[in-house]
């Protein structure tokens, strides 16, 4: 009887542990089965909750549980991937699917402060002991061969032990000032003309012009996939495409 009760008890936890469930960008948890799918761009995913199927580009999540694994969305060669993450840290590790492939063998290691590398089978001396250089241990070895890419995991430990030692830098560097072009100035119409209406992907279209907006202010490059990241939030909204067009024909100058 006893026995009957633990059943009863620890099944549902079980069951209810691994579930698939996505965090939204609105940090939002859904719950639900969930299906990773692949695209040029952008990847994206399918969570069906009861009978309801929604579908969200790795723009509009921030973590995937999926399979007793977690995904995220990582920007790699002007396309958004959700890569399965295998370590964490300050450097951290992640899988991605290699073009026509469909398991997870490409590796690719992301930073806190924004650098990255895909791991590379030729080279793999002097591209990583570069990146990792602000370790000198660890790119000692690396150079010398007594860490190679078999022992990346190693690698990444020994990597985060030595950041996680090391003096802060207390000196905060300050953000230039943005500067006024045509194409902030057509980035701000689009927002205001967007504060007008009502849609779903209003917020998510929003927050992306303001990145949009930073971008160009401070005359940095805009990657191909916040493009094509915005056109999709704005597809079914046709009161906007005017001001759309004029912002998308100003990047292309």
């Amino acid at each position: 009887m006893l026995r009957t009760l633990l059943m009863l008890i620890v099944l549902p936890v079980a069951a209810f542990a691994q579930t698939d469930y996505v965090i939204t960008a609105k940090a939002d948890t859904l719950r639900g089965e969930v299906r990773l799918l692949t695209y040029d761009n952008i990847d994206r995913l399918q969570i069906t909750v009861g009978k309801k199927k929604e579908m969200l580009t790795a723009l509009q999540v921030l973590s995937v549980y999926h399979e007793e694994k977690f995904y995220k969305p990582i920007q790699y060669d002007n396309r958004v991937l959700l890569m399965q993450q295998l370590k964490t840290g300050y450097l951290s590790l992640y899988a991605f699917r290699m073009p026509n492939q469909t398991t997870y063998d490409g590796r690719y290691l992301f930073r806190m402060d924004g650098k990255h590398l895909e791991v590379p089978n030729l080279a793999f001396k002097k591209m990583v002991s570069s990146y990792l250089e602000s370790c000198s241990g660890v790119t000692d070895k690396v150079k010398s061969g007594e860490l190679g890419k078999k022992d990346i995991e190693q690698i990444i430990d020994e990597y985060n032990t030595c950041m996680a030692s090391a003096k802060p830098i207390l000196a905060v560097p300050t953000e230039p000032e943005p500067i006024v072009t045509e194409l902030t100035t057509a980035i701000q119409n689009l927002k205001q003309k967007i504060s007008d209406q009502d849609f779903g992907s209003k917020k998510d279209a929003v927050d992306l012009l303001t990145d949009l907006e930073k971008k160009a202010g401070r005359n940095e490059t805009i990657p191909n996939y916040l493009l094509e990241g915005l056109k999709s939030y704005l597809a079914s909204v046709p009161s906007v495409q005017t001001e759309l067009e004029t912002v998308l024909q100003l990047l292309k100058k």
